[in-house]
């Protein structure tokens, strides 16, 4: 546990209203009573969506969403849009982010709630308990501090942060308050010790050779595996080609770095939660092979595709692919995506990144990547920000509920991810209008979806009708399984 956020409202029709956050999690602030955690029905100054709040504990960050009147973090105003802007029009522009201390207050018309952030009695650096005895004792000016390691445990500054986005460009890590203006040149990653122009898999060389401080520095960083070409980089990590020394065969590592300090109980419960992935064997499912960790650094050992990502191939088909070929991709897909519900386990991140491709005799085989590992890091709080601070690539196949409903994602959601997914394949667009400088969230919570049909006329009626519905809005709209979906795009392909 590391920690909880606790809101609580302390003036106005909010007064003694409590929530509480224990893992990550989303709240939504507004008059809107659908999707809204809080509903303030009759404050005139209060917006269908007025701000979101996202907590991994022990840290919270808030965002406006174009309101009216803003958000008013310890008195100041944060945004909102201006007085003569439309909802539509204040929409057009991202808001900024705001990170929260222990005892801000945060103002919404007549509303104000207190943010409280409780630390568990242990040190996050180096998991030494601290009895409440010590803890004044180990607080100073600057902050709260560990009396063992001296790590600072929190700080007692009580002025909000407004984050101007900027992530460490190898593992992910959201950087942009602590870079601040003028040091992005000489900055060095809190998460991976080495500067922002550095390689993610020296990091996890480093730490797997503090480790096993006997063990020769010749050895390989991962035994068993000669690391090669980095493949690919996302926001939580990096993927590396490598070969198998017993056999030379080829397998894909992921590097997943953490964006918290992870002790002992809460790396062995990720890594047994990931260890469910390697259950899933499938011919549409890349293969989990094993996985380990050293300090923040996590590394999965899979299958490798050698036919790059569904997203590749795209990249060669701007105006989308040819029904027939695109038919087969999708309908291997949903069996992947079926068997894996069968199993209870939500992707969570499907996009065409997370769809890989092998060549074979009969054609290209896809395989669903990444099955519940991101799921379970973003789960688990190793991730940071994935809401409010999430990369760019993950926007577009968000759905809706994401943002409302983070806790309970079920495989419906995933069906809208795959359904993006495959309309973008079969059109080369995406099912709304993510525009320059639009806030992101804003597109999620309130922008249309586009019919397949008015993007690309030629697709037939009938297939457009299955994607159409992957897409719909409302989660009771949708297919409710992989199962159900991938029937009905079987018999309209037919």
């Amino acid at each position: 546990m590391t920690g909880k956020v606790i809101l609580k409202g302390i003036e106005g029709p909010i007064k003694g209203r409590v929530f509480e956050f224990d893992q990550h999690d989303t709240f939504l602030f507004g008059r809107s009573k659908a999707n809204c955690h809080a509903h303030i029905p009759k404050d005139m100054f209060v917006s269908r969506h007025h701000f979101i709040l996202e907590a991994n504990p022990p840290d919270a960050r808030i965002r406006d969403l174009g309101s009216r009147n803003g958000t008013i973090v310890n008195g100041v105003k944060y945004d909102g849009r201006a007085v003569d802007e439309t909802p539509e029009e204040g929409a057009q522009r991202r808001y900024p982010e705001v990170d929260l201390e222990d005892g801000d207050v945060i103002t919404v018309g007549n509303n104000k709630l207190q943010v409280t952030v409780q630390l568990p009695p242990a040190c996050e650096q180096c998991g030494t308990p601290i009895p409440e005895s010590e803890l004044t004792a180990a607080q100073t000016p600057a902050g709260l501090w560990c009396p063992s390691c001296r790590h600072r445990l929190r700080t007692r500054e009580r002025t909000p942060t407004v984050v101007e986005r900027m992530c460490c460009q190898q593992c992910g890590k959201d950087v942009s308050v602590e870079i601040g203006p003028g040091r992005r040149g000489d900055y060095v990653c809190q998460v991976c010790r080495t500067s922002v122009e550095s390689d993610p898999m020296g990091l996890l060389q480093q730490l797997m050779s503090q480790a096993a401080a006997d063990v020769p520095t010749t050895t390989l960083p991962i035994a068993g595996y000669e690391i090669g070409e980095k493949l690919g980089q996302g926001g939580m990590g990096a993927v590396y080609l490598a070969h198998r020394n017993s056999d030379g065969s080829p397998v894909a590592i992921k590097v997943m770095l953490s964006k918290i300090a992870v002790d002992a109980p809460a790396r062995d419960g990720f890594l047994r939660e990931a260890d469910v992935t390697r259950q899933l064997k499938h011919p549409n499912i890349v293969q989990f092979l094993e996985s380990g960790s050293s300090g923040g650094a996590f590394y999965f050992v899979m299958e490798y595709c050698s036919g790059g990502s569904l997203s590749d191939l795209m990249d060669k088909f701007p105006e989308g692919l040819e029904e027939q070929r695109a038919g087969d991709l999708m309908l291997q897909v949903l069996r992947g995506l079926e068997h894996a519900h069968g199993m209870n386990v939500v992707h969570r991140d499907l996009k065409p990144e997370n769809i890989l491709l092998n060549q074979s005799s009969q054609g290209w085989i896809a395989k669903v990547s990444d099955f519940g590992l991101s799921k379970n890091f973003q789960k688990a709080g190793f991730s940071g920000m994935t809401a409010t601070g999430s990369y760019s690539g993950t926007y577009p196949y968000m759905p809706r509920e994401q943002l409302t409903n983070f806790k309970y994602i079920q495989p419906v959601s995933d069906i809208w991810s795959i359904g993006a997914t495959f309309y973008k394949l079969l059109c080369g667009q995406l099912p709304r209008e993510f525009s320059p400088g639009k806030d992101p969230m804003e597109v999620i919570l309130h922008g249309p979806i586009v019919p397949l049909r008015e993007r690309k006329s030629q697709i037939p009626e009938q297939v457009a009708r299955v994607i159409d519905r992957a897409v719909a809005k409302e989660t009771k709209d949708r297919f409710q399984t992989a199962a159900e979906m991938r029937q009905a795009l079987a018999r309209a392909i037919q």
